[in-house]
């Protein structure tokens, strides 16, 4: 390779001027490809892998590089498409094959990138004077969009990036300016049309989308929207001081908030202006201008709110965090969490009508004698626990292995309605690495199979004396060790079954419910429900548990997640006892606040 290119990379060296699988030109590319046995995804991969190793070493005219690799590229797409169903959608820490093919995936893309590289360098070596603008620029485009694929990938499995990545893609676009084709305009059928500068643009506004923070299923979304919406992101080299991030193209980094930065940009430095895009009338907003129909955006409002606040300003730690090394016990989803949190009692055991519920003893009342009166006990502790129920649950401070275990569900001999065991339910073993007023850090045991994303419920046992806390996850990171960032939404929840009433009776099977006291989400207490119900604001629901049933009617929606939904909701069982009572115990009038605090 010629050393004096502009395009500043280590590039493969040439060796060979002939490659072993197809002529050098386009037809004898295409008819090889036509021979790929397409559904045997191993074989295609591995000839595809081995034509492009091959390929970098071949001595061809940059006209004829640039051919053969724009009839390759889709059928790479097409088989790192193929080989994603084994590592997305999965529990976060990945086999040792299922690694081995991520990073085929990524050699694959490296190798693209690279080729296209090579093309530009033969481009500039070949044309003295006048240079091939729209072909070299093509080039530019296509490296830069590979390296962006890998990037993604990295963020689906909410890693960081390799060392040394941002160097290459800084270069790249170094290049591009250099030579004045950031501005020129690339056909993409796979990931969108656009400029060079859109190119690089997508992979340093991914890097900035706080996406660890986010399902893995949006991820990509945001990535095919990024073609569209860089249109209105502005990188320039001045006026750095009204920019939102800022990078210096020297260094192997991804951009950074202004106000993060302790150092004065030196001459150089880029920076990211997103005021265009954030708006009244941006790409972004209800008022942007109608895209072709046959792609429409598909992002929930939260998603694009997410990123209207990543893409602003750098957000302010609410609470101070405190290292620690401490052993936890945590519980995943809902269905785990509710068994847990009813002191192991089968749900089966809440699939009750109101007249059962109310006539059979609570559970989670110290009082039994007051148990049938629910209204009468405000004062009472609806949390409590018979410590033989949580005897095995004991947390070993001295040695604890990061595990998930299968427990023996055994119950209080004196309770004559035992449950039959759910061994389905578990829970695990893993250590605080810091906590705040508002969460955990928690890491993630290596054993654990189960699949975690954000959004996801948790509850979470910090030490005997306390009962389960509901968690939800907010954020993962898989790089040295495998961590999830979680957030506390209550102290203490009581379980409950759940079903729609309509016209005064229930027409749904029985659901999974949780009753939260108020906290920071909202003033008063809040109904859990699992996202899977179809249930909405203004409906009317039926709380039932051993001891104790009540309707309420479902008012404003405060959380939509992935895996639950939470209500503040209206008692209406409490306005009919009212209505129904007026000679009620004195000192029950206006204490039944009390009650809901403690539920």
């Amino acid at each position: 390779m010629k050393s004096s290119s502009s395009l500043a990379l280590v590039l493969p060296k040439f060796n060979r001027d002939s490659h072993s699988q197809f002529a050098l030109n386009a037809g004898a590319v295409n008819s090889w490809l036509s021979s790929l046995p397409l559904a045997n995804l191993g074989e295609s991969t591995r000839q595809l892998f081995q034509a492009l190793s091959e390929l970098s070493h071949v001595a061809c005219k940059a006209k004829d590089r640039l051919e053969i690799l724009e009839k390759i590229r889709p059928q790479v797409h097409y088989v790192t498409k193929g080989l994603s169903q084994h590592y997305l959608n999965k529990p976060i820490i990945l086999p040792e094959k299922t690694e081995k093919i991520v990073l085929l995936a990524d050699t694959l893309n490296t190798q693209l990138a690279t080729a296209y590289c090579q093309a530009f360098q033969g481009f500039e070596a070949e044309s003295r004077l006048l240079k091939p603008k729209e072909a070299m620029g093509i080039c530019l485009h296509r490296a830069l969009t590979e390296y962006s694929c890998i990037l993604l990938r990295s963020h689906q499995l909410y890693r960081a990036s390799q060392n040394g990545f941002w160097q290459t893609l800084h270069t790249i676009y170094q290049c591009a300016l250099s030579m004045k084709l950031s501005k020129i305009k690339v056909s993409d059928v796979t990931h969108g049309d656009g400029v060079v500068v859109q190119a690089y643009l997508r992979s340093l506004m991914l890097a900035c989308s706080r996406t660890h923070q986010l399902p893995q299923r949006h991820i990509e979304e945001i990535f095919k929207e990024l073609s569209y919406w860089t249109a209105f992101i502005e990188l320039r080299a001045d006026r750095l001081e009204s920019c939102v991030l800022l990078l210096n193209p020297k260094e192997d980094g991804q951009p950074v908030y202004r106000e993060l930065i302790q150092r004065a940009p030196a001459p150089g430095w880029l920076g990211i202006d997103t005021k265009a895009i954030l708006s009244q009338g941006g790409a972004m907003s209800d008022s942007a201008p109608a895209r072709k129909a046959s792609a429409p955006t598909t992002l929930p409002k939260t998603i694009i709110d997410h990123l209207a606040i990543a893409w602003s300003s750098a957000t302010s730690r609410a609470a101070e965090r405190v290292p620690c090394n401490e052993p936890v016990l945590i519980t995943l989803g809902m269905n785990a969490t509710h068994f847990f949190v009813a002191n192991q009692i089968d749900f089966e055991q809440f699939k009750i009508d109101r007249n059962q519920a109310e006539s059979r003893p609570d559970p989670y009342f110290k009082d039994e004698g007051k148990a049938k009166d629910a209204w009468g006990s405000a004062g009472l502790d609806t949390r409590d626990v018979d410590s033989n129920t949580t005897e095995h649950l004991d947390i070993e401070y001295d040695q604890m292995p990061s595990h998930v275990e299968n427990i023996s569900y055994s119950l209080p001999s004196n309770n004559h309605n035992s449950p039959t065991p759910d061994t389905q339910h578990q829970y695990l073993r893993t250590r605080l690495l810091d906590t705040s007023s508002a969460g955990y850090r928690l890491e993630w045991p290596e054993s654990a199979q189960a699949r975690i994303r954000t959004g996801e419920l948790l509850g979470i046992k910090v030490n005997d004396h306390e009962g389960w806390q509901i968690a939800v996850v907010r954020w993962l990171r898989s790089d040295d060790i495998h961590q999830i960032g979680i957030e506390t939404i209550a102290s203490a929840a009581t379980p409950y079954s759940v079903r729609l009433i309509h016209s005064g009776l229930p027409v749904q099977d029985f659901q999974r419910a949780m009753l939260l006291p108020g906290g920071q989400l909202a003033k008063g207490p809040l109904l859990l429900l699992s996202s899977v119900t179809g249930f909405a604001e203004g409906q009317t629901v039926e709380l039932l548990r051993p001891g104790h049933a009540m309707r309420v009617k479902l008012d404003k929606k405060i959380e939509n997640s992935n895996a639950f939904k939470l209500f503040t909701f209206q008692d209406i069982s409490r306005a009919a006892f009212k209505a129904e009572a007026p000679d009620a115990e004195p000192g029950n009038k206006g204490d039944f606040n009390q009650l809901w605090d403690i539920l």
